[in-house]
């Protein structure tokens, strides 16, 4: 396997590839990223399912299936996420690997063209994007945003961050709210996409072993002579001042607390790893201080956790607890973090939060889908290391630093989900 290999197409246009024989499958993906927006963020949600339902040369789901068949059933994927205060919206597809094609095909090269064609010449009729595709994908899309608010953990984790960041792009969500979802007309749809290809920053991508040349000559045909407005955005600073404290009652079993902080920001990815593994040793693993500790020994909670969002600077811990023990686990997790500030770690709990970490680098090789969630999470970054080299470089990270990072930690924002 190849390190990450990137080539500049155009202004704000940028084509990544890692080169891996260990799969018989290829994959290439246009990712579109902008700074969060309430105003648009539902309506790029919502354009990144529509289009992949059809385009130009394609007019109905049902031809677009044949012509996927056609190529040895490739198969599309769009999905949405967020990584600190950007949206992006990613467009994959697979297929085998040249070396497999009949006759000397070059499948690469049809996916990077069929993906292109996706993009720029989408099927617009009228002026506007076929009804039944935008109302199938509004229906999913709300279903989706229901999903999350059903899920108490993640709802409660979603209000601290929306509390917290309530000033910040952050605090918006990949989807957008319900409410915008639901109001979105045909003209803000068809907005979204001249907005997104005119002035999104975008990264293309292509993993396995197929000719990364054609590849790259497939997507330079389309976007090199595009004129493009791309500006970078950048990384909004905070300082807490105030502790805030909220909470919501509501019918569940299990009351949930989130307490959030503001921690180190950083673009280099060593600095990041330090980052994060300073948060497992807090939190991270089974023999992290607040599972040990606060689970274990005081049998305050039934999970405790810690995790970090290095492309915002925020870290959270995170509960399930009886609505009695909610005062009580919020002190004990912030007697961990004070252990942990005042240098009271052993190395026993800094290897062991190594090998977790060394052992997630490790498992994103599996699959060319964790291979480029992997190298997407990192697109915010100065450098991005290989997993090995992340690996290696997780190794050389002290104890000194670990403690350094959890002294930059201040609290933020405490929200409590209490049953009633």
């Amino acid at each position: 396997m190849s390190d990450f290999i990137r080539k500049n197409i155009c202004n704000g246009v940028t084509f990544g590839s890692v080169t891996d024989d260990r799969f018989k499958i290829g994959r290439l993906s246009a990712t579109l990223i902008v700074p969060l927006s309430k105003e648009t963020a539902a309506a790029n949600a919502l354009l990144s399912c529509v289009l992949t339902r059809s385009c130009k040369k394609y007019p109905d789901f049902t031809a677009l299936s044949r012509k996927l068949d056609s190529l040895y059933g490739a198969a599309l994927y769009p999905s949405v996420n967020q990584i600190g205060d950007h949206q992006t919206l990613t467009i994959s597809v697979t297929g085998i690997d040249d070396r497999y094609a009949l006759d000397g095909e070059s499948v690469s090269s049809e996916l990077a063209e069929l993906l292109c064609s996706i993009l720029f010449e989408p099927n617009i009729v009228d002026g506007h994007f076929v009804d039944d595709d935008v109302e199938q994908e509004r229906r999913q899309l709300i279903e989706n945003i229901d999903s999350e608010y059903n899920d108490k953990r993640l709802y409660a984790i979603k209000r601290c961050i929306e509390l917290m960041c309530k000033d910040e792009l952050y605090s918006i969500g990949r989807f957008g709210s319900k409410e915008d979802v639901e109001k979105l007309t045909h003209e803000n749809i068809y907005s979204a996409w001249k907005n997104l290809l005119n002035s999104s920053r975008v990264e293309l991508t292509m993993l396995g072993n197929s000719d990364v040349q054609k590849a790259y000559e497939g997507f330079e045909k389309y976007f090199k002579e595009r004129p493009r407005t791309f500006n970078e955005t950048n990384h909004q600073e905070v300082t807490p001042k105030k502790v805030i404290h909220e909470s919501e009652t509501e019918d569940v079993s299990q009351s949930k607390l989130v307490m959030g902080f503001r921690c180190s920001y950083f673009k280099n990815d060593e600095d990041c790893l330090a980052n994060s593994l300073m948060s497992a040793v807090l939190g991270g693993t089974p023999t992290s201080k607040l599972f040990l500790n606060v689970r274990e020994k005081e049998s305050l909670c039934y999970y405790c956790v810690s995790r970090v969002d290095n492309n915002k600077g925020i870290m959270l811990i995170d509960s399930g607890v009886e609505t009695k023990n909610i005062e009580k686990t919020e002190e004990a997790a912030l007697k961990q973090l004070n252990a942990l500030k005042n240098g009271a770690v052993t190395d026993s709990e800094i290897d062991n939060a190594k090998l977790a970490i060394k052992n997630s680098l490790m498992s994103s090789l599996d699959n060319l889908g964790a291979i480029q969630s992997f190298y997407t999470s990192k697109i915010m970054r100065e450098n991005r290391l290989s997993p090995l080299k992340a690996a290696e470089a997780v190794d050389r990270i002290t104890k000194d630093k670990i403690v350094e990072l959890a002294q930059s930690i201040e609290l933020d924002t405490v929200f409590a989900l209490r049953g009633n």
